[in-house]
Protein backbone atom coordinates (compact mmCIF):
# COMPACT_ATOMS: atom_id res chain seq x y z
CA UNK A 1 0.00 0.00 0.00
CA UNK A 2 1.35 3.23 -0.73
CA UNK A 3 0.77 6.46 0.50
CA UNK A 4 3.41 9.09 0.74
CA UNK A 5 2.00 11.40 2.21
CA UNK A 6 0.91 14.32 4.04
CA UNK A 7 0.18 13.37 8.22
CA UNK A 8 -3.60 13.58 8.14
CA UNK A 9 -3.78 11.57 4.56
CA UNK A 10 -1.35 8.71 6.10
CA UNK A 11 -3.92 8.24 9.24
CA UNK A 12 -7.08 8.55 7.12
CA UNK A 13 -5.81 5.69 4.57
CA UNK A 14 -5.44 3.40 7.63
CA UNK A 15 -9.18 2.98 7.59
CA UNK A 16 -8.10 0.93 4.48
CA UNK A 17 -5.77 -1.45 6.45
CA UNK A 18 -8.54 -2.11 8.76
CA UNK A 19 -10.96 -2.95 6.00
CA UNK A 20 -8.57 -5.44 4.14
CA UNK A 21 -7.59 -7.34 7.36
CA UNK A 22 -11.27 -7.10 8.95
CA UNK A 23 -12.07 -8.98 5.82
CA UNK A 24 -9.31 -11.25 4.78
CA UNK A 25 -7.51 -11.93 7.86
CA UNK A 26 -4.38 -12.62 9.73
CA UNK A 27 -3.17 -14.54 6.06
CA UNK A 28 -3.21 -11.13 4.69
CA UNK A 29 0.01 -8.96 5.27
CA UNK A 30 0.62 -5.47 4.52
CA UNK A 31 3.46 -3.49 3.50
CA UNK A 32 2.74 0.13 3.97
CA UNK A 33 5.46 2.64 1.98
CA UNK A 34 5.32 5.98 2.91
CA UNK A 35 8.09 9.09 3.35
CA UNK A 36 10.03 8.60 6.30
CA UNK A 37 8.97 11.39 8.30
CA UNK A 38 5.77 9.57 8.82
CA UNK A 39 6.95 5.90 9.62
CA UNK A 40 6.14 7.13 13.34
CA UNK A 41 2.24 7.46 12.08
CA UNK A 42 2.38 3.39 11.19
CA UNK A 43 4.98 1.88 12.37
CA UNK A 44 3.74 -0.39 15.29
CA UNK A 45 0.10 -0.45 13.99
CA UNK A 46 -0.39 -3.75 14.72
CA UNK A 47 -2.40 -5.02 11.28
CA UNK A 48 0.82 -3.50 9.21
CA UNK A 49 2.99 -6.81 8.60
CA UNK A 50 5.85 -4.07 7.68
CA UNK A 51 6.80 -0.77 7.26
CA UNK A 52 8.83 0.47 4.00
CA UNK A 53 10.22 4.42 3.73
CA UNK A 54 11.14 6.65 1.17
CA UNK A 55 13.05 10.10 1.20
CA UNK A 56 11.39 12.62 -0.11
CA UNK A 57 14.04 15.12 0.45
CA UNK A 58 16.55 12.89 -1.79
CA UNK A 59 13.92 12.40 -4.13
CA UNK A 60 14.93 8.99 -5.77
CA UNK A 61 13.08 6.12 -6.40
CA UNK A 62 15.40 3.41 -7.48
CA UNK A 63 16.28 2.57 -3.90
CA UNK A 64 12.62 1.93 -2.95
CA UNK A 65 11.92 -0.14 -6.27
CA UNK A 66 15.22 -2.06 -5.29
CA UNK A 67 13.86 -2.64 -2.02
CA UNK A 68 10.63 -3.45 -3.32
CA UNK A 69 11.51 -5.65 -5.44
CA UNK A 70 13.94 -7.79 -3.41
CA UNK A 71 10.62 -7.86 -0.87
CA UNK A 72 9.13 -9.74 -3.81
CA UNK A 73 11.64 -12.23 -4.32
CA UNK A 74 11.76 -13.62 -0.98
CA UNK A 75 7.87 -12.74 0.12
CA UNK A 76 5.76 -12.48 -3.05
CA UNK A 77 3.19 -9.44 -3.57
CA UNK A 78 0.47 -10.40 -5.13
CA UNK A 79 -1.19 -6.94 -5.36
CA UNK A 80 0.22 -3.64 -4.90
CA UNK A 81 -2.59 -0.77 -3.92
CA UNK A 82 -1.49 3.01 -5.10
CA UNK A 83 -3.42 5.20 -2.31
CA UNK A 84 -1.78 8.40 -3.63
CA UNK A 85 -1.89 8.58 -7.51
CA UNK A 86 0.47 11.75 -7.78
CA UNK A 87 3.45 11.52 -10.26
CA UNK A 88 5.57 10.02 -7.94
CA UNK A 89 3.39 7.14 -7.36
CA UNK A 90 2.61 6.34 -10.73
CA UNK A 91 6.06 6.67 -11.79
CA UNK A 92 6.64 3.84 -9.08
CA UNK A 93 4.05 1.83 -10.40
CA UNK A 94 5.80 2.15 -13.64
CA UNK A 95 9.13 1.04 -12.16
CA UNK A 96 7.51 -1.83 -10.62
CA UNK A 97 5.35 -3.16 -13.79
CA UNK A 98 5.61 -6.86 -13.06
CA UNK A 99 3.44 -6.39 -10.10
CA UNK A 100 -0.32 -6.07 -10.56
CA UNK A 101 -1.96 -2.96 -8.62
CA UNK A 102 -5.05 -1.01 -7.83
CA UNK A 103 -5.19 2.82 -8.09
CA UNK A 104 -7.29 4.96 -5.82
CA UNK A 105 -10.34 7.12 -7.65
CA UNK A 106 -9.62 10.46 -6.33
CA UNK A 107 -12.45 12.02 -8.41
CA UNK A 108 -9.89 15.06 -9.81
CA UNK A 109 -12.81 15.60 -12.24
CA UNK A 110 -15.52 16.19 -9.48
CA UNK A 111 -12.99 17.64 -7.49
CA UNK A 112 -12.12 20.51 -10.08
CA UNK A 113 -15.95 20.93 -10.80
CA UNK A 114 -16.59 22.08 -7.59
CA UNK A 115 -13.78 24.69 -7.29
CA UNK A 116 -14.57 25.65 -10.90
CA UNK A 117 -18.28 26.00 -10.78
CA UNK A 118 -19.26 29.86 -10.60
CA UNK A 119 -22.91 29.67 -8.85
CA UNK A 120 -23.56 27.90 -5.28
CA UNK A 121 -26.55 26.17 -6.33
CA UNK A 122 -24.16 24.28 -9.07
CA UNK A 123 -21.98 23.45 -6.53
CA UNK A 124 -24.16 22.07 -4.30
CA UNK A 125 -25.48 19.71 -7.04
CA UNK A 126 -21.58 18.39 -7.19
CA UNK A 127 -21.48 18.22 -3.44
CA UNK A 128 -24.28 16.32 -2.83
CA UNK A 129 -24.73 14.14 -5.67
CA UNK A 130 -21.07 13.51 -7.05
CA UNK A 131 -19.02 13.74 -4.09
CA UNK A 132 -21.47 13.82 -1.00
CA UNK A 133 -20.40 14.76 2.25
CA UNK A 134 -19.09 10.48 3.17
CA UNK A 135 -15.42 10.64 4.98
CA UNK A 136 -12.39 9.21 3.24
CA UNK A 137 -12.70 6.64 5.39
CA UNK A 138 -15.64 5.15 4.12
CA UNK A 139 -15.27 6.06 0.43
CA UNK A 140 -12.07 4.67 -0.67
CA UNK A 141 -12.94 1.19 0.71
CA UNK A 142 -16.64 1.43 -0.92
CA UNK A 143 -15.31 2.48 -4.06
CA UNK A 144 -13.21 -1.20 -4.23
CA UNK A 145 -15.80 -3.17 -2.53
CA UNK A 146 -16.39 -4.43 -6.20
CA UNK A 147 -13.17 -4.62 -7.31
CA UNK A 148 -12.40 -6.82 -4.20
CA UNK A 149 -15.11 -9.00 -3.75
CA UNK A 150 -15.47 -7.41 0.02
CA UNK A 151 -17.59 -6.10 2.52
CA UNK A 152 -18.01 -2.62 2.98
CA UNK A 153 -17.05 -1.13 5.99
CA UNK A 154 -20.13 -0.35 8.60
CA UNK A 155 -19.91 2.94 10.79
CA UNK A 156 -19.08 1.40 13.82
CA UNK A 157 -16.09 -0.37 12.67
CA UNK A 158 -12.78 0.65 13.58
CA UNK A 159 -11.87 2.65 10.59
CA UNK A 160 -8.72 4.38 11.40
CA UNK A 161 -5.81 3.74 13.92
CA UNK A 162 -2.22 5.62 14.76
CA UNK A 163 -0.37 3.59 17.31
CA UNK A 164 -0.48 5.05 21.35
CA UNK A 165 2.98 6.71 21.76
CA UNK A 166 4.47 7.13 25.35
CA UNK A 167 1.64 9.51 26.94
CA UNK A 168 2.28 12.93 28.46
CA UNK A 169 3.05 13.02 32.18
CA UNK A 170 0.50 15.72 32.82
CA UNK A 171 -2.09 15.27 35.69
CA UNK A 172 -4.58 18.01 34.28
CA UNK A 173 -7.34 17.54 31.51
CA UNK A 174 -6.36 19.79 28.80
CA UNK A 175 -7.71 21.16 25.54
CA UNK A 176 -5.57 20.93 22.79
CA UNK A 177 -5.43 23.66 19.74
CA UNK A 178 -3.57 22.73 16.57
CA UNK A 179 -3.61 26.17 14.38
CA UNK A 180 -1.02 24.76 11.79
CA UNK A 181 -1.72 23.86 8.55
CA UNK A 182 0.43 22.78 5.60
CA UNK A 183 -0.93 25.93 3.35
CA UNK A 184 -1.72 28.96 4.80
CA UNK A 185 -4.51 30.12 3.32
CA UNK A 186 -6.03 26.71 5.33
CA UNK A 187 -5.11 28.02 8.99
CA UNK A 188 -7.64 30.35 10.88
CA UNK A 189 -5.78 33.50 11.35
CA UNK A 190 -3.89 32.89 14.09
CA UNK A 191 -4.89 36.04 16.70
CA UNK A 192 -8.28 34.61 16.12
CA UNK A 193 -7.04 31.51 17.75
CA UNK A 194 -4.97 33.85 20.57
CA UNK A 195 -8.55 35.67 21.23
CA UNK A 196 -10.07 32.10 21.15
CA UNK A 197 -7.12 30.71 23.59
CA UNK A 198 -7.98 33.78 25.78
CA UNK A 199 -11.97 33.01 25.88
CA UNK A 200 -11.42 29.74 27.32
CA UNK A 201 -8.56 30.60 29.96
CA UNK A 202 -11.16 32.84 31.70
CA UNK A 203 -14.35 30.66 31.81
CA UNK A 204 -14.66 30.25 35.19
CA UNK A 205 -15.60 26.50 34.65
CA UNK A 206 -12.19 25.45 33.02
CA UNK A 207 -9.95 26.87 35.86
CA UNK A 208 -8.94 22.63 36.34
CA UNK A 209 -8.30 22.75 32.86
CA UNK A 210 -4.73 23.69 31.27
CA UNK A 211 -4.87 25.30 27.31
CA UNK A 212 -1.82 22.87 25.01
CA UNK A 213 -0.55 24.40 21.83
CA UNK A 214 1.23 22.12 19.64
CA UNK A 215 3.13 22.76 15.92
CA UNK A 216 6.46 22.46 14.20
CA UNK A 217 9.58 23.71 14.47
CA UNK A 218 8.65 25.57 11.75
CA UNK A 219 5.13 27.10 13.03
CA UNK A 220 6.57 30.53 14.52
CA UNK A 221 3.08 32.37 14.00
CA UNK A 222 2.54 30.18 17.57
CA UNK A 223 4.79 32.27 19.36
CA UNK A 224 1.94 34.75 18.95
CA UNK A 225 -0.09 32.93 22.10
CA UNK A 226 3.33 33.39 24.87
CA UNK A 227 1.78 37.37 24.87
CA UNK A 228 -1.15 34.98 27.03
CA UNK A 229 0.51 35.50 30.40
CA UNK A 230 -1.35 32.15 32.08
CA UNK A 231 0.38 29.29 33.91
CA UNK A 232 -2.19 26.84 32.10
CA UNK A 233 -1.49 27.75 28.98
CA UNK A 234 1.16 24.87 27.59
CA UNK A 235 3.32 26.25 24.00
CA UNK A 236 4.71 23.46 23.23
CA UNK A 237 5.41 24.71 19.30
CA UNK A 238 8.66 23.47 18.63
CA UNK A 239 9.31 21.35 21.61
CA UNK A 240 7.92 17.85 20.86
CA UNK A 241 8.34 15.73 17.31
CA UNK A 242 5.27 13.87 15.73
CA UNK A 243 5.39 10.93 18.12
CA UNK A 244 5.54 13.14 21.31
CA UNK A 245 2.83 15.63 19.61
CA UNK A 246 0.36 12.57 18.83
CA UNK A 247 1.12 11.57 22.85
CA UNK A 248 0.05 15.03 23.48
CA UNK A 249 -3.24 15.18 21.14
CA UNK A 250 -4.58 11.57 22.42
CA UNK A 251 -4.38 12.51 25.85
CA UNK A 252 -6.73 15.92 25.62
CA UNK A 253 -10.33 15.86 25.93
CA UNK A 254 -11.15 18.24 22.63
CA UNK A 255 -8.98 19.43 19.97
CA UNK A 256 -9.40 22.31 17.88
CA UNK A 257 -8.02 22.86 14.77
CA UNK A 258 -7.64 23.83 11.16
CA UNK A 259 -8.73 21.01 8.25
CA UNK A 260 -4.99 19.50 8.72
CA UNK A 261 -3.20 16.56 9.92
CA UNK A 262 -3.75 16.51 14.04
CA UNK A 263 -7.71 16.59 14.11
CA UNK A 264 -7.43 13.37 11.83
CA UNK A 265 -5.21 12.12 14.55
CA UNK A 266 -7.30 12.81 16.54
CA UNK A 267 -9.94 11.47 15.24
CA UNK A 268 -8.29 7.85 14.98
CA UNK A 269 -7.62 7.92 19.25
CA UNK A 270 -10.74 8.98 19.49
CA UNK A 271 -11.18 11.94 20.96
CA UNK A 272 -13.51 14.52 19.94
CA UNK A 273 -12.39 17.21 17.47
CA UNK A 274 -13.43 20.96 16.08
CA UNK A 275 -12.48 21.37 12.63
CA UNK A 276 -12.47 24.84 11.13
CA UNK A 277 -13.18 24.57 7.13
CA UNK A 278 -11.71 27.72 5.07
CA UNK A 279 -10.89 27.23 1.20
CA UNK A 280 -11.32 24.11 1.83
CA UNK A 281 -14.45 21.61 1.35
CA UNK A 282 -15.96 19.19 3.78
CA UNK A 283 -17.04 17.30 0.57
CA UNK A 284 -13.46 16.27 -0.33
CA UNK A 285 -13.60 13.53 2.40
CA UNK A 286 -11.50 15.15 4.84
CA UNK A 287 -14.23 15.84 7.73
CA UNK A 288 -14.19 14.20 10.72
CA UNK A 289 -16.85 11.20 11.15
CA UNK A 290 -16.14 10.97 15.00
CA UNK A 291 -19.83 10.99 16.82
CA UNK A 292 -18.31 13.78 19.19
CA UNK A 293 -16.79 15.83 16.41
CA UNK A 294 -18.18 18.77 14.74
CA UNK A 295 -16.86 21.48 11.65
CA UNK A 296 -17.41 24.94 11.27
CA UNK A 297 -17.86 26.14 8.14
CA UNK A 298 -19.15 29.02 5.73
CA UNK A 299 -21.02 27.93 2.40
CA UNK A 300 -19.42 31.12 0.11
CA UNK A 301 -19.69 30.81 -3.42
CA UNK A 302 -16.04 30.96 -4.02
CA UNK A 303 -15.48 27.87 -1.57
CA UNK A 304 -13.61 25.73 -2.05
CA UNK A 305 -11.09 28.22 -4.17
CA UNK A 306 -8.43 25.14 -4.69
CA UNK A 307 -8.71 21.12 -3.69
CA UNK A 308 -5.47 21.11 -1.26
CA UNK A 309 -6.25 25.12 0.22
CA UNK A 310 -2.66 26.08 -1.22
CA UNK A 311 -3.70 29.04 -2.80
CA UNK A 312 -4.04 32.48 -1.96
CA UNK A 313 -7.16 34.27 -1.46
CA UNK A 314 -8.36 36.93 -4.26
CA UNK A 315 -10.15 39.10 -1.94
CA UNK A 316 -8.41 41.62 0.60
CA UNK A 317 -10.10 39.60 3.17
CA UNK A 318 -10.56 35.97 3.22
CA UNK A 319 -13.95 35.60 4.35
CA UNK A 320 -14.74 31.52 4.73
CA UNK A 321 -12.42 32.09 7.85
CA UNK A 322 -13.04 35.77 8.99
CA UNK A 323 -16.62 34.93 9.07
CA UNK A 324 -15.99 32.24 11.74
CA UNK A 325 -15.41 34.16 15.14
CA UNK A 326 -14.06 33.19 18.46
CA UNK A 327 -17.51 33.77 20.08
CA UNK A 328 -19.15 30.98 17.64
CA UNK A 329 -15.60 28.29 18.22
CA UNK A 330 -16.07 29.26 21.67
CA UNK A 331 -19.72 28.11 21.84
CA UNK A 332 -18.58 24.76 19.95
CA UNK A 333 -15.74 23.89 22.20
CA UNK A 334 -18.38 24.55 25.41
CA UNK A 335 -21.24 22.31 23.64
CA UNK A 336 -18.63 19.71 23.04
CA UNK A 337 -16.82 19.66 26.79
CA UNK A 338 -20.41 20.08 28.29
CA UNK A 339 -21.50 16.67 26.44
CA UNK A 340 -18.44 14.66 27.79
Amino acid sequence: MIRFSSLGDVVIQTSVVQWLKSTYGDKLRITFVTSREFKDLVDQHPLIHRVLCFDRKAGKLAGLVKEIRALHETDPVHLMIDLHATTRSTLLRLMLSELPRLVVDKRRLERWLLVHLPFVGLKRLISNYLLGREPQVLRVPRDWQGLLLAPALTPDSPLTFTPPPPRPQHDKPYVLFSPVASFTPKRWPIESFVELARQFLQQPEYQQHDLVIVGGPADTYCEAFNQIQDARLINLQGKTNLKQSTGWVQSAKLVVGNDSGMNHLAEAAGVPCITLFGPTHESFGFAPYGKNSSTISHNLWCRPCSPTGKNKCFRKEQYCFTLTNPERVMSEIQSKLAAL
